[in-house]
């Protein structure tokens, strides 16, 4: 907890650069915090965190654990931000604990448990002990090959940092109630957990309640096919409950559903029609490894290796349904790589100990351990010392953002760059006219381009010079019209037909002809905020006279 919360509360603390504005640096973490805040402002429903419309709309993105933090941070009295922070610490330490009692659990040893956790909880950082092709790099420069140096992923809030609080403490509930055969008395409660926790992931993850059904599906059929009885009637009990759990949310799948603007949401999320075989050299390195090489419980190893049948499927589903998920790698990142090293070096140790003397295994893990942490410690450094700069330059939107909460109505709408646009949901009790990450939810595609189009007519894209603005940008307009699409279709952004791109061009050369107030208007809008210095061409003095604030 402390090595994985250390970069944010050093720099809010300690570092003499900070003046109102987080160090985010993980993926997507201001939308999270953004999603935070919504439960703040009293939308626990989610249904957008962004725009003033779609409130009410069903949830694309699971509210459970945005309403968990948003619980823990009213019950203490802190903001939205600092129950953020104070999660940095809490809930990976938190994790790290159920992930050791699961290992530990499993194979029964403290020693390799211990290895097998640090490994996992801090994976950006520990992956590349599997690369050899990456060893010389981290040894010699200290360069982390293949990654981006967006910190341990479980410093990000909601996911992977709640998620996995579910996903690996259902495995030790489900381990404990199917295979353990001490505390025989607790055994019920442990299904009752299992049931519990399995039932609340459809409202954690998708990612996390998907691989943890098929993977009870997996237990099912070979219970069934060994005729285990007793096991099976456990697992099949733990299903239908998790199930009876997860009724609202198919409820409000069906409502989505039935919302003209879901499959246009659906294409941006990436859903393509397509057959492709996802190979994983982790997966196929893991599984043949195993098979190989281990010989220990017929429990671990019914477990292990549903655990690893369940890892292909749900990677590979695309063979049978015919479509692709959204960002499958998800699966890989958080569940199929952190597992499959823990399994690696648990099968690494088993062997060693048989070829040296204890001592050796002992000094061993101790080198481990020791790679492990400063791996980490390392990879921590380098992420913060690549992106301080960047947050540094973002400081200066803090007074505005301070100004912003304590002085307009609650809930106006505002139009910003795109910067400000992000900050916004996330600082403030305001929504925003358009966002970066609209795109995953329920809003219209119209809408979208609509609010491109507001933004590229103050850029000062014109009618002669769109044609060529379009093609040359191709890439930013396929990726923010049609999100992850055509990139997981046809392999790039901008992977998309010309005629397509001809009839936005078309589009937006018609909305050039209109007044452009009277365009902004279309959609709710009570404020502009207007950087000068970051959009000199804006101009919106043009348009506006009256100001609430300038600095």
């Amino acid at each position: 907890g402390i090595l994985i919360s250390a970069p944010a509360i050093y720099f809010r603390y300690f570092d003499g650069g900070y003046r109102g504005i987080d160090f985010f640096g993980s993926d997507a973490e201001n939308h999270y915090l953004g999603q935070i805040q919504e439960i703040y402002d009293g939308h626990w429903s989610s249904g957008n965190i962004y725009i003033t419309e779609g409130k009410n709309d069903p949830y694309v993105q699971q509210p459970l654990p945005a309403m968990i933090v948003a619980f823990l941070g009213k019950s203490l009295g802190i903001s939205a931000r600092d129950a953020n922070l104070l999660t940095k610490f809490l809930f990976p330490a938190l994790l790290t604990v159920i992930v050791y009692l699961f290992f530990l659990n499993l194979i029964g040893r403290k020693d390799i448990a211990v290895l097998m956790t640090v490994f996992v909880m801090l994976i950006q950082a520990t992956l590349i002990f599997l690369n050899p092709s990456a060893w010389q790099p981290f040894l010699l420069r200290g360069e982390f090959v293949g990654t981006d140096y967006n910190f341990i992923s479980y410093a990000r809030p909601i996911n992977p940092q709640i998620s996995s609080i579910f996903f690996f403490g259902y495995l030790l509930c489900i381990w404990k109630f199917l295979f353990d055969s001490k505390f025989i008395n607790f055994r019920n409660a442990y299904g009752v957990a299992s049931a519990i926790i399995l039932g609340l992931s459809f409202y954690i993850y998708f990612f996390a309640f998907s691989f943890l059904s098929v993977f009870n599906a997996v237990l099912f059929l070979w219970f069934l096919y060994s005729k285990d009885w007793d096991r099976l009637k456990k697992i099949f009990f733990v299903s239908i409950g998790a199930l009876i759990i997860a009724i609202p949310y198919f409820i409000n799948v069906i409502r989505m559903t039935k919302l003209s603007s879901y499959q246009q949401l659906s294409r941006r999320t990436g859903m393509a029609e397509t057959h492709q075989f996802i190979f994983s050299r982790v997966w196929w390195g893991v599984t043949a490894l195993f098979l190989l090489l281990y010989r220990g419980s017929r429990e671990v190893k019914i477990f292990i290796l549903a655990f690893l049948t369940t890892a292909f499927l749900v990677t590979n589903q695309q063979l049978i349904t015919g479509k692709t998920l959204s960002l499958p790698s998800h699966y890989h990142w958080y569940y199929i790589a952190p597992v499959g090293g823990a399994i690696l070096i648990y099968l690494f140790f088993i062997y060693f100990e048989k070829a040296v003397s204890l001592w050796v295994s002992r000094v061993m893990m101790v080198l481990l351990l020791f790679a492990f942490f400063y791996a980490g410690i390392l990879y921590q450094q380098v992420s913060f010392d690549r992106q301080r700069d960047y947050f540094i330059s973002q400081q200066r939107y803090a007074p505005i953002l301070s100004w912003l909460d304590k002085n307009l109505e609650k809930e106006s709408s505002i139009f910003t760059n795109d910067v400000l646009s992000n900050f916004i949901p996330a600082y403030t009790r305001h929504n925003v006219y358009y966002a970066g990450l609209l795109t995953d939810s329920l809003a219209s595609e119209e809408r979208i381009r609509h609010s491109f189009y507001i933004y590229f007519f103050l850029n000062g894209v014109i009618k002669d010079s769109a044609r060529n603005f379009f093609y040359d940008n191709r890439t930013l307009v396929g990726s923010q019209i049609f999100s992850d699409y055509y990139r997981q279709k046809n392999g790039c952004y901008g992977c998309f037909p010309d005629s397509i791109l001809d009839s936005f061009i078309v589009e937006y050369q018609d909305f050039l002809n209109k007044d452009f107030v009277s365009e902004l208007k279309k959609y709710q809008i009570d404020y502009v905020v207007w950087d000068k210095d970051v959009n000199p061409k804006w101009q919106l003095d043009r348009f506006f006279q009256e100001k609430v604030y300038e600095k």
